[in-house]
């Protein structure tokens, strides 16, 4: 699977309305540190010391908001096994520094700084295979403030207040990282089949008009030089002639018409007369199996327009390059690795010289191959010269497939 590969932050500008929308999601949590900041002008500290403190706790609430900020430009571009932008180390760094020394130098209940520690390192830290550096970090940060508080003395119910929030904190923020990338692998899975899915319109109709267009031009081409010929000797035949070319282009145009829109659906009686007109212009002698038309309506509608388009292109390539005189086109019910199969096969007696057999073997059986594996991966065709002259093309499906 292809993944556009996008600079994180080149489409989120700082100042962007998601980035405001980000600002105010991360400081909103930082409510909490509210009640300590109070009792910190209750306590009679001196004012150096409440300066330091609100110096330190500042610089602490720009960190976590920082940190939030860049892992929301982040988020949805980058990969969680990523670490993405290095200058997130740095603020959580920073973040552990003043956690780590707020308490111990000012008072123990600012041990709550490091459940922002936790959270902060859930979001930042790259989540590859587990455990994760990002649940290494969560848990080195809930096993600091754990030590912390019971050296500093924190009772143990307020050590069990502190604990849950700190695990949850981390764990929460890894499985919304989880999230984001689930959708972003699923957006980008969407990108991809749409992608496939306008590719292979496009290879249906590259399909289909060249079998169109290479049948109908070829018997267009016949015909024309056919009512030149007559025209100064025959006039009434030249006129029967163009009067055929005339409606062998309405049927083209109609056909090309049907294929762009992709309605259009090939069947076996409609083929194989369309194959008598061509090989009866080209002056080949068509020998057609009246079972063409018999079966036709009978058949799956996926394998049946995949054997018409067989005949289509393998009366087609008769036609350009045989240079026979008869062509035989027959319907054979037989068995192929003991499964029962329907064979349509198309045989000429032309002189087939190597270069035929290259010009044969291009796009065209290809694209017959293509049809005829889309409708079951049991269906075969073979096309090759046979002995003493000419070409076989033969085009097999299983029989539970024509019923």
């Amino acid at each position: 699977m292809t993944q556009q590969h996008t600079k994180v932050g080149d489409d989120l500008p700082f100042g962007s309305d998601r980035s405001r929308a980000g600002w105010l999601f991360a400081a909103i949590w930082l409510i909490y540190l509210a009640d300590p900041l109070a009792r910190l002008f209750d306590r009679g500290y001196s004012a150096a010391a409440i300066g330091v403190t609100l110096t330190a706790v500042a610089v602490f609430c720009a960190a976590y908001v920082g940190v939030n900020l860049i892992v929301r430009r982040e988020a949805g571009v980058l990969s969680p096994d990523r670490l993405g932008d290095p200058r997130k180390l740095v603020l959580l760094g920073v973040l552990a520094l003043i956690a780590a020394v707020l308490p111990a130098t000012v008072d123990a209940e600012w041990v709550v700084l490091w459940i922002y520690v936790a959270s902060a390192a859930g979001a930042t830290l790259p989540m590859n295979a587990p455990p994760s550096w990002a649940m290494r970090g969560g848990l080195a940060a809930t096993v600091a403030m754990s030590l912390e508080s019971l050296a500093l003395g924190v009772d143990l119910g307020s050590w069990l207040v502190l604990l849950l929030p700190c695990v949850f904190s981390f764990l929460g923020v890894m499985a919304v990282r989880g999230m984001r990338d689930l959708i972003r692998q699923l957006q980008h899975a969407r990108a991809e089949v749409a992608r496939l899915a306008a590719s292979e319109e496009r290879l249906r109709m590259a399909r289909d008009l060249h079998d169109l267009a290479g049948h109908s031009l070829a018997t267009i081409t016949l015909k024309a030089e056919l009512a030149r010929k007559l025209l100064r000797v025959d006039p009434d035949r030249s006129e029967q002639q163009i009067l055929d070319l005339e409606h062998v282009s309405r049927e083209a145009l109609a056909d090309i018409r049907k294929a762009v829109s992709g309605y259009r659906r090939a069947t076996l009686a409609v083929e194989a007369a369309s194959a008598r007109t061509a090989l009866e212009a080209a002056g080949i002698a068509p020998d057609l199996d009246r079972s063409l038309a018999a079966r036709s309506g009978t058949l799956n509608p996926e394998a049946e327009s995949a054997l018409a388009w067989c005949l289509r292109e393998a009366v087609t390539n008769v036609v350009r390059h045989s240079g026979a005189r008869h062509c035989r086109v027959r319907l054979i019910e037989a068995r192929v690795d003991g499964e029962p199969s329907l064979t349509l096969e198309v045989l000429d007696d032309g002189p087939v010289e190597p270069g035929d057999c290259a010009a044969v073997a291009g796009n065209g059986l290809s694209g017959l191959r293509e049809r005829l594996l889309a409708v079951s991966a049991e269906a075969a065709l073979t096309a090759g010269p046979v002995q003493p002259c000419g070409f076989r093309l033969a085009a097999t499906v299983p029989a539970r497939l024509t019923a």
